[in-house]
């Protein structure tokens, strides 16, 4: 199957049910996934749950403005590519959000064959950008290759995450298996790169792979590669990222999101280092290390038969588990001025120093979101900046808010609530629905509060079928 011909993950963003319903139509009858939210509240909220390939941007919205939504979908990691829906006299918008990033339009009314069409050429520009951006952290891995594992490449000097730097060395110069844990936002990506940097084989390549954000249909085809003629439409043969890794690592994200028969035949790899292509009548040899990362509990999806036992073993020979920056004192400090060091030249300041009111509020807030969550607050902030110091005034009025209340080190509500909240995720393996019942709150109010804290949700119970998290 050619790029362009297939499928893909698409979000539709548009607040009138009658034309969302009609172009979602249209989108399901070409092959693809379609999830349809009304808001640009919405988007952002599930985008920061899961990935999607495109997103189909209605500019039109009652929530937020649809410039300033499509530059913060800019921001969101892995960002889709996003095609622009505008009425025939909006041409200035128009123009606006060519300038802001958008990667093609549609006027309304949409004709079948436009839709179609654009949807199609965007699809194919993201997956070009996915194997471009395989090929660029192979090339900066190499680069950072040489040296020991120090402070410089995986920032913070508390207790913990020492410990997790002398794992990671310790791990590294072995070819094992190794789990990556921890919240949405703790760095889970950053330290399969450091584990890649420092291996046996550092200028290997190394190729990371997001199983949340890859549609089922075509995992297998992504992962393993295909023959042609294994399916419609495959007019040639294609090898899948597995073989893209050879020599190196293959780091895959979001484990647990694996579809069943994908983690069978990932077992059969790791015991006997050979696969064969979708399609395939011959085997191929592969020599490659396997990184996975996880926000859920492997060990609990095995107990409830959603995560193969025999994989999770294989898999599961050392596990490194990530602290959340709750826990990791004054690291956010430290992080802080990392972020504003690499971010000066690319926003145009010269910020050298943050006020200590500024650090105040940064120590005491929770930071549900964690590290990611922390870079993009100081991004925002240091645009909002205009001298050389950053204050507190630059920072978010709802993180200001959740810290109020005096430097007395007693937590607020909100503190409190995010962190149970997100105990209550990892005890329950992220299902969100046995949380909310454990905490006693209805299950709209628990994707509610998941919104506000910025907390991960699984793809599950309505919002991967394009229901709204009160279905």
């Amino acid at each position: 199957m050619s790029d362009s011909l297939q499928p893909g993950s698409i979000v539709l963003v548009e607040d009138d049910e009658g034309e969302r319903d009609a172009v979602a139509a249209v989108l399901r009858e070409a092959g693809h996934v379609v999830t349809t939210v009304a808001s640009g509240s919405e988007v952002l909220a599930l985008l920061g749950r899961r990935a999607a390939e495109v997103v189909v941007l209605d500019l039109d919205l009652p929530d937020i403005d649809g410039l300033e939504l499509l530059g913060r979908l800019a921001s969101v990691e892995g960002n889709a590519t996003v095609v622009v829906l505008t009425g025939p006299d909006d041409i200035q918008t128009l123009v606006e959000a060519m300038k802001l990033g958008a990667d093609g339009f549609l006027v309304k009314p949409v004709e079948v064959a436009t839709l179609r069409e654009t949807v199609q050429k965007a699809l194919l520009q993201q997956r070009r950008l996915r194997r471009v951006r395989v090929y660029e952290e192979a090339v900066a891995a190499r680069k950072s290759a040489a040296g020991e594992l120090g402070a410089h490449e995986f920032v913070g000097s508390s207790p913990v995450i020492r410990a997790v730097r002398g794992m990671i060395g310790q791990v590294a110069k072995t070819d094992s298996s190794v789990v990556l844990s921890g919240e949405s936002g703790t760095g889970k990506g950053v330290v399969a790169k450091l584990i890649h940097a420092h291996s046996r084989h550092p200028h290997g390549p190394f190729v990371g792979v997001s199983c949340a954000a890859l549609p089922a249909a075509l995992v297998e085809s992504e992962i393993f590669g295909h023959e042609r003629g294994a399916f419609t439409d495959a007019k040639s043969s294609k090898p899948g990222l597995l073989e893209v890794a050879n020599g190196g690592t293959l780091f895959l994200d979001e484990i647990a999101e694996l579809e069943p028969q994908a983690q069978a035949k990932l077992l059969k790899i790791i015991e006997e280092r050979s696969f064969r292509r979708l399609g395939g009548v011959r085997d191929l040899a592969v020599a490659v290390r396997f990184v996975v990362a996880t926000y859920q509990n492997l060990g609990e999806l095995v107990r409830r038969g959603d995560f193969r036992e025999d994989l999770f073993y294989r898999l599961n020979v050392f596990e490194i588990a990530l602290p959340p920056l709750r826990e990791r004192g004054d690291d956010v400090v430290e992080l802080a001025y990392h972020f504003i060091r690499n971010l000066n030249p690319l926003v145009g300041r010269e910020i050298q120093v943050i006020a200590n009111p500024a650090v105040e509020v940064l120590r005491r807030y929770s930071w549900p979101g964690n590290v990611r969550e922390l870079r993009n607050v100081i991004e925002r902030a240091m645009i909002l900046t205009s001298g050389k110091e950053l204050s507190s005034a630059c920072l978010p009025h709802d993180l200001r808010d959740a810290v109020r209340g005096g430097g007395d080190g007693i937590e607020s509500l909100e503190e409190v609530e995010a962190r149970h909240i997100a105990r209550a995720l990892r005890a329950t393996g992220g299902n969100v629905k046995l949380a909310a019942q454990r905490l006693g709150i209805s299950r709209s109010t628990m994707y509610a509060k998941l919104r506000r804290y910025s907390l991960a949700a699984p793809r599950s119970e309505g919002v991967a079928d394009g229901q709204g998290p009160g279905a």
